[in-house]
């Protein structure tokens, strides 16, 4: 599937992607809901190793998120969401709101995105300052959050 990304130049949108999707509480969340402020987009894979490890870890460093939404996104179905959502209690922060886009794969294809995690930070405006993708070290990834 995500083969057919790889022609493509990496362009990084400087506004974030207009996002729909179905949270865990089958409540729909689209992007023109975010409050003015800092917003980090996560998209992930419930399944992928990087991305529960990376989980694990901003909430265990939930202080550098704590004044920021934060919008997890991810294509998988809902069978395999709620899970993950429950065994990071990530329903208990009123910062964070998690759900799929399903099958539209709108997101995947904006940010271009070829591995998981990735993580793009946008400022109070809502200009990016800074994407991630795939593995990448947790520290320099707290430090950008930090910034904004």
């Amino acid at each position: 599937m995500l083969a057919a990304f790889q022609g493509f130049a990496q362009t990084s949108p400087q506004k974030i992607a207009p996002f729909q999707i179905r949270l865990v509480n089958g409540q729909q969340y689209t992007s023109s809901q975010l409050a003015a402020g800092p917003v980090v987009l996560i998209y992930f894979s419930p399944d992928c190793e990087h991305c529960q490890d990376f989980t694990k870890d901003l909430v265990k460093n939930y202080n550098v998120v704590a004044n920021k939404q934060v919008v997890m996104v991810t294509f998988q179905a809902m069978d395999m969401l709620k899970p993950f959502v429950n065994q990071y209690r990530l329903g208990t922060y009123p910062n964070f709101k998690v759900g799929t886009e399903g099958t539209s794969y709108l997101v995947q294809r904006y940010y271009q995105i070829r591995s998981f995690p990735y993580i793009a930070i946008y400022d109070k405006k809502g200009n990016l300052v800074r994407t991630f993708e795939g593995e990448q070290p947790h520290a320099e990834i707290f430090k950008a959050l930090k910034q904004i």
